[in-house]
């Protein structure tokens, strides 16, 4: 039973002044898109609060880290050899459950929290930042993020390689959990990854072509 995670900071009421929480949220995978993401269909369930540190605060990605392993510790917990957990199904059946992390919806700093890398990079494979689209070298497929080496590296206290490959050098909770991999978490984020990511850069490209060809006025026309 895949589950799906999402998280989200907001303000608790209208009045409640500048006082903010982390609300947390979790689903099950086997709901079609277009009813989970239909409010009135009442398919996420809210399973805490989490406290939002003030500005300027240290080690909030630790304490965030910490608040969502309370919250989760049974799915980490979980034996995936064992005789799972019995759950009532909506057909009125009991049947045998394994529930894992599958997914995690969240925007791009969230990503990078939740993955414990360097702002700026990629939370799925270890392309530099900045590196341009098409690069020939670092590819997604070929160096993905994999938690197996970064746990290596740490136990030879091999820090500054974890800082040349943009991982904080910490353990992540995350890796603790049967079958999931936190690098492969992430949603098609529409907003952040299409519109404000490969449209916007794909934009400046096409406007600084045009300007070097006096095509500006033109396009605006």
């Amino acid at each position: 039973m895949p589950v799906i995670c999402a998280s989200d900071e907001t303000h608790l009421t209208n009045f409640s002044g500048n006082q903010h929480a982390w609300p947390f949220y979790l689903t099950i995978s086997n709901i079609r898109k277009d009813i989970r993401r239909t409010p009135k269909m009442r398919t996420w369930i809210l399973v805490g609060l989490l406290p939002c540190p003030p500005k300027g605060a240290k080690k909030t990605d630790e304490a965030w880290h910490s608040a969502v392993g309370t919250v989760l510790s049974p799915l980490r917990n979980l034996d995936i050899t064992g005789p799972g957990l019995k759950w009532d199904c909506a057909d009125g059946f009991q049947r045998q459950c394994y529930p894992i992390s599958a997914a995690w919806v969240g925007d791009y700093p969230e990503q990078v929290m939740v993955a414990q890398v360097s702002f700026g990079s990629c939370p799925m494979c270890e392309i530099p930042e900045g590196a341009p689209m098409g690069h020939s070298i670092f590819q997604p497929l070929d160096n993905p993020q994999d938690w197996d080496v970064y746990l290596k590296l740490l136990d030879e206290t091999s820090i500054d390689v974890l800082h040349t490959l943009c991982v904080h050098p910490i353990r992540n909770q995350f890796w603790q959990y049967p079958l999931c991999n936190v690098y492969r978490l992430w949603q098609p984020d529409e907003l952040h990854q299409l519109l404000l990511g490969f449209v916007k850069d794909l934009l400046h490209w096409l406007l600084k072509y045009l300007k070097a060809r006096n095509l500006n006025d033109q396009f605006d026309n």
